[in-house]
């Protein structure tokens, strides 16, 4: 009995060790690599300009919106109750808008989800070169906040959204939708990761495909789908705009899939690409 309880404070303290370790080595990682940054870097760097929105330029297509009075609405209310609130943005390019909101919104956590990373954004840091390129921060202000978090991950064939169900407040993209095929397969992830009574709103959104069925279908067709769920969806005065917000009862879409996915789905042949070949919708 006294060999079994040395053992296990031994496995405590070396446990204890171990995590210690772990911390530093986070601190001083965070440390270096803002140390490490070029900040001189962002003023030959050449952004996307069709990746590089503003944030008015973005409420011009949510109106009547504006994402910010959105997110203000969500803030103040999580602050009575004593929560934190978080919004991600799908597809964010260089950040441009996460930066400006962050801005507005200091004590709020954002994060940030693009395909891969490019020259011009491929580190948490590189929130700090997009601030100092739009002169939305000076070197001092982007320094002192806690930049966005980020993911590099693919969002397309039905992939998951790598965070827990009911964390974020509200979940935006500009456009982005167009590029993924497996649009209706990405709205149930958003609303899974959602909070009930969150808000997700989008522009530049032409339909909605999905595959599971190997049809696109037009914005009206697609909010038919979503209303047959209890979710409330509606087009804004663009028409290429839509909001939605995720009910009490924590709807979800049934998908599920019926082959699985390959890691590597650049190399699939025609026949295993086919649109009816990747998920069902239940009914």
């Amino acid at each position: 009995m006294l060999q079994l309880r040395m053992n296990l404070r031994n496995i405590l303290l070396l446990f204890s060790v171990v995590m210690i370790g772990f911390c530093l080595t986070l601190y001083f990682q965070s440390e270096s690599n803002v140390q490490s940054m070029n900040f001189e870097h962002y003023k030959s760097l050449n952004y996307n300009t069709s990746r590089s929105h503003s944030l008015s330029q973005f409420n011009e297509k949510l109106a009547p919106y504006r994402i910010e009075n959105i997110i203000s609405e969500i803030y103040e209310r999580n602050k009575l109750l004593g929560e934190k609130t978080r919004v991600m943005e799908i597809g964010f390019g260089n950040g441009r808008v996460l930066m400006e909101l962050k801005k507005l919104f200091p004590e709020a956590e954002f994060y940030g989800i693009n395909k891969e990373k490019t020259v011009t954004f491929y580190r948490r840091e590189s929130f700090i070169l997009t601030a100092l390129k739009f002169n939305i921060m000076t070197k001092v202000e982007a320094e002192a906040i806690s930049l966005p978090y980020v993911v590099f991950q693919d969002l397309d064939f039905g992939q998951k959204i790598p965070y827990n169900e009911n964390k974020f407040d509200v979940i935006f993209s500009q456009a982005t939708l167009g590029n993924i095929r497996y649009t209706f397969e990405l709205f149930n992830e958003i609303m899974r990761v959602l909070k009930k009574s969150g808000v997700s709103i989008h522009s530049d959104v032409t339909g909605v495909n999905v595959y599971s069925r190997g049809v696109g279908l037009s914005m009206k067709e697609a909010s038919k789908e979503f209303r047959k769920r209890g979710i409330d969806i509606y087009v804004l005065d663009n028409p290429q705009s839509l909001r939605f917000r995720k009910s009490d009862h924590n709807a979800l879409f049934p998908v599920t899939p019926h082959q699985p996915i390959p890691p590597k789905i650049d190399s699939l042949s025609p026949e295993q690409s086919r649109p009816e070949m990747s998920y069902n919708l239940n009914p």
